[in-house]
């Protein structure tokens, strides 16, 4: 029986819930070591579980890995949107600079998105959270283009080289500040203004962390 909204969710149902958010876990440590040289054999043993176990959750590796991008994706989402400010270009320069915090604070989720990003074939895109910010700040006027490919492929490639750079131990003090102000001026924010932006929410990473 499927619970009803809003019920409380059965002792079964939260196990359930654990051990697939233990496999997930697994999952993403060892695509951060192994990239697409994971097996299920690899995540089994990392997550501490039988095989029954993994199958019981996914139909087979490629599932597991659809299942890592899109919690990637989420996490890359819920970053985007953790502070609502109304200005997509402030918004683009703070989600941006939580991104690549977030890349410095943890080098496997970090190494993860790299490796998610770079999947033949993936539906996971690093560049999905800036789509409705381009468009709103096309409609406003505050960027000179919408979410067109060029346009996001521009600024994602952006996003994933500084990760990269970052994950690597390669990444200037001021490497996200600058990507974040590159960013901008791509999407056709002025050089003062674009600065500003970017170092403000640089700043605003340093006060929080």
């Amino acid at each position: 029986m499927v619970n009803e909204p809003g019920a409380p969710r059965t002792r079964g149902y939260r196990k359930k819930e654990r051990t697939r958010r233990q496999l997930i876990e697994a999952g993403l440590r060892v695509l951060a070591e192994k990239g697409q040289g994971l097996t299920v054999s690899d995540v089994v043993a990392e997550a501490e579980v039988s095989n029954g176990t993994f199958y019981n959750y996914f139909v087979d590796r490629e599932a597991l890995l659809e299942a890592l991008a899109e919690h990637s994706a989420l996490s890359l989402a819920a970053a985007a949107a953790k502070e609502p400010i109304e200005d997509p270009a402030r918004r683009f320069a703070v989600a941006t600079m939580q991104v690549f915090d977030h890349a410095l604070a943890d080098a496997t989720w970090g190494r993860v998105m790299l490796r998610l990003a770079s999947r033949p074939g993936s539906n996971v895109e690093i560049s999905r959270y800036l789509r409705e910010d381009l468009e709103e700040g096309f409609t406003l006027g505050r960027f000179d283009t919408g979410p067109d490919d060029e346009t996001l492929d521009q600024v994602a490639g952006l996003i994933v080289m500084t990760i990269r750079r970052i994950v690597q131990g390669d990444a200037a003090p001021d490497a996200a500040e600058r990507a974040v102000k590159r960013g901008l001026r791509a999407l056709g924010v002025d050089e003062a203004e674009a600065a500003q932006l970017a170092a403000e929410a640089s700043s605003a990473q340093v006060e929080s962390s």
